[in-house]
């Protein structure tokens, strides 16, 4: 069998597991044959993966890998019930696929995909183990509080002024550079000595050793789902793929920290891909009539902030277009490493995906 240089790899447990089949599906749609060739792999340990899921993944050449060792993994997860082992699994896909690829594409699971992510396989991440998208760069007026907080907190893990910090739930893995530079494991030591910091383990511990020592893409690999909700956003920029952090999963209908009328363009991408699918019935489970009650009192909360004009109440339409045109000029006039390589282009002041 033909070598393939790149893997698209996704780390879950059963919990998450629908919603990285999901992702996956969504990869082959939108991949375009023209590309280098890459295999596409769910890691998790054997017993998350049951017979339907294999046979689907099986009848769409997805791979899985259930041999990577997870033991070592688990006691730096003990104080964050809420997270699994699979959280870490990313700091250690480079020494697990050591020789058998080049270059690994790591996936979040709450995303969804909207162009050909492949094309990133073809970036050069130059001196640096990986390339990824920047976070904490922007900070509106009325997000002083938490500016002040990500400030602080990124003090904590040693890093260095301007605080060049990544998001990691898309990362663009050098296999060779990362593993000569002991990144994974430097990144877990960090998180095993310094756990009470790092509520976001695999996060924290890889931007406390990179400190900024890494290859910058632009918004398109890693976008907030705002783009969809905010017609200037889409004016500036054409994402790839939109990350869906926080409480905002686009597979729950309702929930705190969700707004009631928001348009869900990513729960109708879910309802087209289970319609046909062994779990029809999926996104039922997802939520409970007291998911609907904690998404109304959030509702209230919101409107409650708005009309006493608290601080922590979210933007208003004004300070919305006001980021907004901050965003725009972010994406005009920011130096990515894949816009400099043509990977993505800047066409008519929007950022999108070069044909």
């Amino acid at each position: 069998m033909e070598r393939k240089a790149n893997a698209i790899c996704l780390c879950v447990d059963r919990r998450m597991l629908v919603p990285a089949l999901f992702v996956t599906a969504s990869i082959l749609a939108r991949s375009r044959s023209a590309r280098n060739s890459f295999d596409i792999i769910i890691v998790a340990e054997p017993a998350e993966l049951g017979d339907v899921e294999r046979r689907w993944m099986e009848d769409r050449g997805i791979l899985a890998c259930d041999d990577l060792d997870m033991a070592r993994l688990g006691g730096l997860i003990a104080v964050h019930p809420r997270l699994s082992v699979a959280t870490l699994v990313k700091l250690v896909l480079a020494e697990h696929f050591a020789g058998r690829y080049d270059k690994i594409l790591y996936l979040d699971a709450d995303l969804s995909i909207h162009d050909d992510v492949s094309a990133l396989f073809s970036l050069d991440c130059g001196p640096f183990a990986l390339a990824a998208a920047p976070a904490g760069r922007r900070w509106p007026a009325w997000m002083a509080a938490q500016a002040a907080n990500f400030r602080e907190h990124a003090a904590a893990l040693g890093m260095t002024e301007p605080y060049r910090y990544i998001n990691t739930g898309v990362l663009l893995i050098d296999v060779a550079r990362w593993n000569a530079g002991e990144t994974g494991a430097r990144a877990l030591d960090f998180v095993r000595r310094n756990a009470a910091i790092c509520f976001l383990p695999d996060e924290h511990g890889l931007n406390a050793v990179l400190d900024g020592r890494q290859a910058e893409l632009s918004p398109v690999w890693n976008m907030a789902p705002k783009v969809w909700r905010e017609p200037v956003l889409r004016e500036t920029a054409a994402p790839v793929v939109i990350h869906y952090i926080g409480a905002d999963k686009p597979w729950k209908k309702y929930g705190f920290g969700k707004r009631l009328f928001h348009d869900r363009p990513a729960l109708r991408l879910y309802e087209s891909f289970l319609r046909d699918s062994p779990w029809p019935r999926w996104l039922d489970a997802q939520w409970t009539l007291n998911d609907l009650r904690l998404n109304l009192v959030f509702e209230l909360k919101v409107l409650s902030r708005r009309a006493r004009r608290k601080a922590s109440a979210p933007p208003s339409r004004h300070q919305l277009r006001i980021d907004a045109e901050d965003f725009r000029r972010y994406c005009a006039e920011r130096s990515f490493a894949d816009v400099d390589q043509g990977i993505v282009a800047r066409l008519d002041g929007r950022l999108r995906l070069n044909a």
